[in-house]
């Protein structure tokens, strides 16, 4: 099952947003007994929100898992991925965005 947890940010930047990234990477594999995956964060800056995604089997495991990394989670929502492009990961990084973009072709605007 696909997640989002949404998280009230201010003042994030997208470098500690890759750093959180890195981080939940780490902390949803350690979750005792729990298979969770941190697939991407979407920043939101001018509203000070940031939604991390993740697979995982429950709400509460995403929940663990977003704690562990340090993500200051309000509330973890049920989500469903549509479109061409709904079942790939989203990129960790900088340069992985930036190429998807491009071969998107909307060269990251």
């Amino acid at each position: 099952m696909l997640y989002a947890a949404k998280c009230y940010w201010p003042g994030v930047t997208e470098r500690e947003l890759e750093q959180v990234s890195i981080r939940a990477g780490r902390a949803a594999g350690s979750v005792e007994s729990e298979h969770v995956l941190h697939v991407g964060s979407l920043l939101f800056s001018a509203d000070d929100l940031v939604l991390c995604m993740f697979k995982g089997p429950s709400r509460a495991a995403v929940k663990r898992a977003s704690e562990e990394a340090g993500i200051p989670c309000e509330r973890v929502m049920d989500s469903v991925s549509v479109g061409p492009h709904g079942n790939a990961p989203a990129p960790q990084t900088t340069s992985q965005r930036r190429q998807r973009w491009d071969m998107l072709g909307t060269g990251g605007r």
